[in-house]
């Protein structure tokens, strides 16, 4: 991921539209009454540790059984915030691209974070070889990419047409069908699913404020100086409040697609 500023306020905004993914893919996880009870847990791309946290709600216990939990992030400010959160998970500064564990994983868990990493046919057999046989994958990734919201970038940038492809091709995933031949060689029990979450945002300029904290962020750094940044974000706005309306009541409808997926390593 990149180690470029993130501002965790920011990304907060929007906390509860962030957090529902997480929690649906949780809970798509076996529990220990199912017989799936995880030593090791690792969220990587734990950004201010608020999925972390409810990771370890589902598989903490009061006693000595309880997981180690690990959240890793790149980004120094993030893990600021996450540390305030919860002192018994441990927090670790890393870059994805390169992590590795120091000793093997039962569940390797990522929520929005691993589209941020290149080359995934060769990322997902890596941190494959970390998690332990019998243990667990699951991932979740934006794909919005083909939405208007990110669409608009291309339109609105079409001055700074390099700089801007070049920004946005940091952020990409793969078909579904990819990720499942990618998995498929190690793992069983793939479960792959796409959802379509309807966000309602509120005040003006919403979907912008929205991709403003995450995709836009590698756009604008790539623009070549203030004057260039300013003329964008007014025709991305301009462009953007056409699309996504807002509403009468103060409210703009904000859809948003992403890709889940979970799968168990196999034991031989």
């Amino acid at each position: 991921m990149s180690n470029t500023y993130w501002d965790p306020a920011r990304y907060g905004l929007f906390g509860n539209e962030r957090l529902r993914p997480a929690i649906d893919l949780i809970g798509r996880l076996p529990k220990a009454a199912n017989g799936f009870s995880p030593r090791h847990i690792v969220d990587l791309g734990c950004g201010p540790g608020s999925v972390t946290a409810v990771l370890a709600d589902a598989y903490c216990t009061q006693d000595a059984n309880s997981p180690r939990i690990v959240g890793i992030d790149s980004s120094e400010q993030m893990l600021e915030t996450a540390r305030k959160r919860d002192e018994a998970i441990e927090w670790q500064q890393g870059d994805i691209a390169t992590w590795q564990p120091d000793e093997p994983v039962d569940l390797l868990f990522s929520n929005a974070a691993l589209h941020w990493v290149p080359d995934h046919s060769n990322l997902f057999p890596r941190l494959l070889e970390h998690v332990r046989p019998g243990g667990m994958i699951a991932i979740q990734v934006p794909n919005n990419f083909l939405a208007p919201s990110h669409q608009l970038i291309g339109e609105a940038g079409i001055e700074w047409r390099k700089e801007v492809d070049e920004a946005m091709h940091t952020a990409r995933i793969m078909r579904p069908g990819d990720y499942f031949d990618v998995l498929s060689p190690s793992c069983d029990e793939i479960d792959l699913w796409q959802t379509q979450y309807c966000h309602v945002l509120t005040g003006p300029d919403a979907v912008y404020n929205w991709t403003s904290s995450t995709i836009l962020r590698p756009v604008l750094a790539a623009l070549p100086d203030d004057e260039a940044r300013a003329r964008f974000t007014t025709k991305y706005k301009e462009r953007l409040n056409q699309v996504y309306p807002i509403r009468d009541d103060g409210r703009t409808l904000f859809p948003f697609n992403r890709l889940f997926m979970v799968a168990c390593k196999r034991s031989n």
